[in-house]
């Protein structure tokens, strides 16, 4: 095992007492420790975590923004094949019934998530294909945001 000599100071972490010398390092340490920590403004920075384990990170990049319009009532929406890593979804303002959205499956009003006027609802997913709604009414529209 590797032993670090200098002392490190790591608020973040919350060490109760906080440790005093050195810390014994074996590999699978160093190596989880290296994957999750950062160097920002010559200092060492805590990567954080959901409590399942997720990190948190930025948002990529918009990729596009698409307006999908309702051809009549009850009508189904798959997204295309396009690759992507975050989806946003919006009842559109004008709207006055729901959206009801979800993803692998075809969205209905007894297994999916219903968006009104103006809520937006993201999520991530791999592929725009993923993606399944069913709109109430005719003429409504639903906007997608999409990043790659």
């Amino acid at each position: 095992m590797t032993r670090i000599g200098n002392p490190m100071k790591c608020p973040e972490l919350d060490l109760q007492p906080e440790p005093k010398g050195g810390v014994e390092l074996s590999e699978n340490m160093q190596q989880t420790l290296a994957l999750l920590t950062a160097f920002w403004r010559n200092q060492r920075v805590i990567l954080k975590a959901s409590p399942t384990g997720v990190l948190f990170t930025c948002s990529p990049q918009l990729e596009n923004i698409i307006h999908v319009p309702a051809v009549g009532a009850e009508y189904p929406y798959q997204g295309d094949d396009i690759k992507c890593s975050e989806v946003m979804v919006m009842g559109h303002p004008d709207n006055t019934g729901n959206v009801w959205v979800r993803t692998k499956v075809a969205a209905a009003v007894d297994n999916a998530w219903p968006l009104a006027a103006k809520e937006v609802m993201g999520f991530s997913i791999t592929n725009l294909n993923m993606l399944h709604l069913l709109v109430k009414l005719a003429d409504e529209v639903v906007i997608i945001a999409y990043t790659l």
